[in-house]
């Protein structure tokens, strides 16, 4: 009996979590006031360079970082990434030109404009949080939810930018294949030869900078509740699917381009050698007529 009474009095007061944040809802989360108050705004994603210097770029107000989010003028949101990739959400035209404008002195390569990703963001607490035709729809157009949004929209736009790459590469090196397969050399100029390869050699940079796509997002570590989110938008762009098939190209790009510099090499090698034996060969002949000469 003493041991049962003892057993009722033992009150067990569980330690709380160390890490800040991962047992409350995202809801009660902090910073969760919106960051733009319409029910229904635009995203618009564009590959406007291929590296963009963020800590630059400077005349706006920034609200978050990873990814670096600032704020616009008359309402709008940006989000920016170093790989060249920019997140418009509730943008004027006027406001994309100047923040366009204040990339250009901080960016280089070229972009493409042609593989934007657009949608329609929608806001109501009462859906379910995910893509649905051709919209999005969150419970709150707060930051984390933009950045996260941002986070998939930016990759799936890197990843159509990098796809028409490679289609580009694919339709350089088929014709020197060809000459390969059917009489061992190339119809190609040397200097169109050169940069063929040259950028066939950039598909293997590319693969690197590439490596990201497949990371979760830094926030979701701090917002575990914003999972579910990641996932569906993620599932509904084909990132891991895209991401896995653009890697077998550009390794097949990358292996070609070393292919066809070894070709260069042998027929490089092979005319200095004929070279070589045409010098000894007038040599030759020099010695035996000099010699009958006298």
């Amino acid at each position: 009996m003493d041991s049962q009474t003892e057993r009722k009095q033992i009150h067990w007061n569980p330690r709380p979590r160390s890490r800040q944040g991962l047992h409350l809802k995202t809801e009660k989360l902090p910073h969760q006031r919106p960051v733009i108050t319409r029910l229904q705004f635009g995203a618009h994603a564009i590959m406007v360079a291929e590296r963009i210097d963020v800590k630059a770029i400077s005349g706006f107000e920034v609200i978050a970082k990873s990814p670096t989010m600032v704020k616009l003028g008359e309402g709008g949101i940006a989000a920016i990434f170093r790989y060249g990739a920019i997140v418009l959400f509730n943008c004027s035209a006027d406001e994309k030109a100047r923040l366009l404008q204040a990339i250009g002195a901080h960016s280089s390569g070229f972009g493409e404009f042609g593989g934007d990703e657009v949608t329609v963001v929608d806001v109501d607490p009462d859906e379910q949080e995910g893509p649905s035709g051709q919209t999005i729809k969150i419970k709150n157009a707060d930051r984390l939810r933009l950045q996260l949004i941002a986070e998939v929209m930016a990759k799936a736009t890197m990843l159509s930018f990098q796809e028409r790459q490679a289609a580009r590469d694919f339709d350089r090196s088929e014709p020197l294949a060809r000459d390969l397969a059917e009489d061992g050399r190339f119809s190609a100029k040397p200097s169109e030869l050169l940069k063929a390869v040259g950028s066939m050699l950039l598909a293997e940079s590319r693969l690197n900078g590439r490596a990201g796509v497949l990371d979760r997002p830094d926030l979701l570590w701090d917002n575990p509740g914003l999972s579910g989110l990641y996932a569906r938008l993620e599932g509904d762009y084909e990132l891991e699917d895209r991401a896995i098939t653009l890697d077998r190209k550009l390794t097949t790009l990358s292996h070609t381009a070393e292919t066809l510099v070894e070709t260069m090499r042998y027929h490089s090698s092979h005319r200095l050698e004929i070279a070589i034996l045409l010098l000894i060969f007038v040599e030759l002949c020099l010695a035996v007529y000099g010699h009958f000469s006298h």
